[in-house]
């Protein structure tokens, strides 16, 4: 694992909501704007490398961490990174994010039987606390996250696409039929169908869970177990976990059975570290390698004791409508969802200005986001697509054609029935920054007479915000979100109707599912025919708008002078952790 990288290949990690605020007029011009293409990908420093030494690591984040330390659980960055260095997928990747033979198993797929073989890269591979890890640590994982009772949210349609998988999950079968057993070190799993996603990882179940702990705890109960939250942890990483500060810091020591080799860093400390205050650690010298905040990238630049690295992020930030709800087991629409009239929300959309925000309040690394499949994934991203730019009058005008109108002269439309009309935005907390960010964005829709209020009067603390948001709570009835999407381009996880996945939109329409089943259907394993496909489903979920795209993000990676090197290039093995190296025992500051 590259210490940088907190998302699995295939899953999809919510992230912390890291808006800034957008308080120039329309007219505004960018103080400054970075130019992307002039940050390196990589960096060596000179000196003699020091043996074992400690390495220091910065979550910059405002919100701690829930405690979780596996990937079959987690659903935050802050969880994912922390758990990262103790869990491990089971595929690697190279440089075109496709899958290699880097990790723990290698994948070969027979597209006449529809049959992926997974075979283990080696055979004297061992869990972090000496027991030895086969295959059927695999298949147990599997068949754990194909329960009913399983908690999490990675249940999607890559295992319900495992044939047997279905009856399985409903409790009609004790045994999943397309899951053949072939020796120790090799299973084959036999899919419904093919489709493009599972070169990436993607519809291949990439988890693994020490079956001689797991099998002893009912999955139901694996998100209190000790086993997942305390230095009992055990794991395919290349650290074991020290000793943890609840919610903010993780003392690591090296894995000395990682199958890559003992890290040659004996010591990993990783803490949670605010935005704020950020700038300031790394000057000090005090973190080794931490993400730079878009907002205070020109201090850093300032700094003579680090290096900026930068690369193109797979995040969105995004405003997600709650449209839906659960109904006997299903997602279903909600015909009473105060903004399931599609165009209040594309006047809604319409009235943000992002590129203004972006230039002139994220130094250009953060750009506006035109299409929910983000630019990350080239050809397959619409380029062409208008997106929702800032236009006031239109947002003016499709509030007038849908009956918004201010009917007693306060400043505020009703709705088409002339009762007063409040829209409840739930937001998590972020610092000074985002709080702006939203007082903006409230008073631009003010602008067009749309009253928006603060859920609960104020920003929520984040994990109380991801805990609240999910749910069926009608009294919310927008929020701002986020997520990494893994290298997966396929949106079935985010936008799909199962009601496990990360749809908190509620959002869900026979065309909606149709036209994301065809980006993971036979027909796209031609190139054009996907490319097609995924162009048509960007322009329905434009047309539609039940979620918003606000931003993509250019990261820039801090690195300290000490390290010896380090990385931020897709697929890349130089920089994975137990690789890395220190030329000096402490941080070097800043002069």
């Amino acid at each position: 694992m590259k210490i940088k990288t907190a998302l699995k290949i295939s899953g999809i990690t919510l992230l912390s909501v890291a808006f800034l605020a957008a308080c120039g007029n329309q007219n505004s011009k960018s103080s400054s704007s970075t130019d992307t293409s002039s940050f390196a990908d990589s960096v060596t420093n000179d000196g003699s490398v020091i043996n074992g030494g400690q390495l220091n690591y910065a979550i910059v984040d405002s919100a701690g961490s829930t405690g979780l330390f596996i990937d079959e659980l987690t659903s935050s960055t802050v969880d994912a990174t922390f758990g990262g260095f103790v869990d491990e997928s089971m595929f690697g990747t190279d440089a075109n994010r496709q899958l290699d033979d880097s990790g723990l198993a290698k994948a070969e797929f027979d597209e006449a039987s529809k049959t992926v073989t997974v075979s283990l890269t080696g055979k004297d591979y061992k869990w972090s606390d000496g027991q030895p890890f086969t295959i059927d640590d695999y298949i147990f994982t599997i068949e754990q996250m194909g329960s009913k009772d399983y908690t999490g949210v990675r249940y999607d349609d890559g295992f319900s696409s495992i044939v047997g998988m279905a009856d399985y999950h409903d409790g009609k079968a004790s045994t999943i039929s397309g899951i053949e057993k072939v020796d120790d070190y090799t299973v084959k799993l036999k899919y419904e169908e093919f489709n493009p996603s599972m070169t990436y990882g993607s519809w291949l179940p990439s988890y693994v869970t020490p079956k001689h702990i797991f099998q002893n705890i009912p999955v139901k109960d694996w998100e209190t177990s000790e086993y997942a939250r305390t230095n009992k942890v055990v794991g395919m990483g290349p650290y074991k976990i020290k000793s943890i500060v609840s919610g903010e810091s993780v003392v690591y020591e090296a894995n000395e059975n990682y199958y890559k080799g003992k890290p040659k860093i004996s010591t990993l400390k990783v803490d949670v570290v605010s935005p704020d205050t950020i700038a300031s650690e790394m000057q000090a010298g005090n973190y080794d390698i931490a993400e730079v905040p878009a907002d205070q990238y020109e201090q850093f630049t300032g700094f003579n004791n680090i290096d900026l690295l930068g690369s193109q992020s797979n995040t969105l930030h995004y405003l997600g409508f709650k449209l839906g709800k659960i109904e006997n087991g299903k997602r279903v629409m909600n015909p009473s969802a105060k903004l399931s009239d599609v165009r209040l929300r594309q006047a809604i959309s319409y009235a943000l200005d992002n590129k203004t925000a972006g230039q002139s309040l994220f130094n250009g690394l953060w750009t506006p986001a035109n299409s929910l499949e983000i630019s990350f994934f080239g050809d397959l991203h619409d380029s062409e697509l208008a997106g929702y730019t800032y236009d006031v009058d239109k947002a003016k005008q499709l509030l007038d054609e849908a009956g918004y109108k201010d009917t007693n002269n306060d400043g505020y439309r009703e709705d088409p029935n002339g009762k007063a009309f409040t829209i409840s935005l739930a937001a998590p907390q972020r610092g000074d920054s985002f709080e702006a960010l939203i007082q903006d964005y409230i008073q631009k829709w003010e602008a067009v007479g749309l009253k928006v209020e603060l859920y609960t009067g104020k920003t929520m603390e984040r994990n109380a915000f991801y805990d609240e948001v999910p749910k069926d709570n009608t009294t919310i009835d927008m929020y701002l979100g986020a997520f990494g999407t893994g290298y997966d381009p396929a949106p079935l996880g985010l936008w799909g109707p199962s009601i496990t996945n990360m749809n908190y939109t509620g959002y869900v329409s026979d065309k909606n599912t149709e036209l994301l089943n065809k980006l993971v259907s036979t027909e796209s394993m031609d190139k054009d025919k996907r490319i097609a496909n995924y162009k048509e489903w960007q322009q329905y979920a434009f047309d539609e708008d039940f979620a918003t795209p606000l931003f993509e993000v250019y990261s820039v990676t801090a690195v300290n002078k000490r390290v010896k090197y380090f990385d931020v290039i897709p697929g890349s093995k130089k920089a994975s952790m137990e690789k890395l190296e220190l030329v000096a025992n402490t941080g070097v500051a800043s002069k």
